[in-house]
Order: structure tokens, then C-alpha cells, then sequence
């Protein structure tokens, strides 16, 4: 160990950095699947039972705001759709919001299921 103290640092050190860079390579192409795979699980093309899917997804995006019945609370009440509006313009404001209202869900397919739902429950 006299004549050569830092060979076996400098070993350890080149093979850290080829692990490293091996890893990030790895880490890219799987960064890439998972993209793609996420990609391709987004697109929902049809639901079985629109009013059903689309009551579960309002009680988990819409209620609070709109209230647990949905008679109003912070935003107005949903229960009166019908005559007011379309189901294209709900699925619209759905996607898009409206006014202090944000968009709630993306998806096209979910959208309509919600605007199917709540002009189910209009009075």
C-alpha cells in the first residue's frame, strides 16, 4: 500500500460513476414506460352505467361544494338541471368550469356520465 494509496479510491470511484451512469439509463427508458402506460390507462371509451359512475363521481368531486344533497352549499344547487341546461353544456362545465367553479375531470366519458346523472336528479 506504500507506492499506490489512492489506486483502490480511484477503482471504487470509476466503478460508482459507471453504476450511475448505467442507472440513469435504466431509470430514462422506464420513465418512458410508464408515460405510455399511463397514456393508454387515461382513455376510458365506455361506461357501463352512465347515471350510476356518474353518481359516485359527483360524490366524490361535486358535494363540497355543491352540498351532500346537493341543494347547494358554496356553489349553487344541482338538483334543477333540467330546463337550464343541456347535458353537452354540463358535460362542458364539467371539463371547463365555470365562473369560480374549476374543472373537475378531463375525461370526456366521465363528464357525461356526471351531466347524465345530475339531470337524472333534477326535480
Amino acid at each position: 500500500m506504500k507506492g499506490r494509496p489512492l489506486l483502490p479510491f480511484a477503482i471504487i470511484a470509476i466503478v460508482g460513476i459507471v453504476v450511475m451512469i448505467s442507472l440513469s439509463f435504466i431509470g430514462l427508458n422506464q420513465r418512458e414506460a410508464m408515460q405510455a402506460d399511463e397514456e393508454g390507462e387515461e382513455e376510458v371509451t365506455e361506461i357501463e352505467d352512465p347515471v350510476a359512475a356518474g353518481e359516485e363521481l359527483v360524490q366524490t368531486s361535486c358535494i363540497g361544494c355543491h352540498g351532500g344533497d346537493l341543494s347547494g352549499g358554496a356553489g349553487p344547487a344541482l338538483t334543477s338541471l333540467e330546463g337550464q341546461y343541456t347535458q353537452e353544456e354540463i358535460t362542458d362545465i364539467v371539463v371547463n368550469g365555470i365562473g369560480s367553479m374549476p374543472s373537475v375531470n378531463d375525461n370526456e366519458v366521465e363528464a357525461d356520465a356526471i351531466a347524465q346523472y345530475l339531470l337524472s336528479i333534477s326535480e
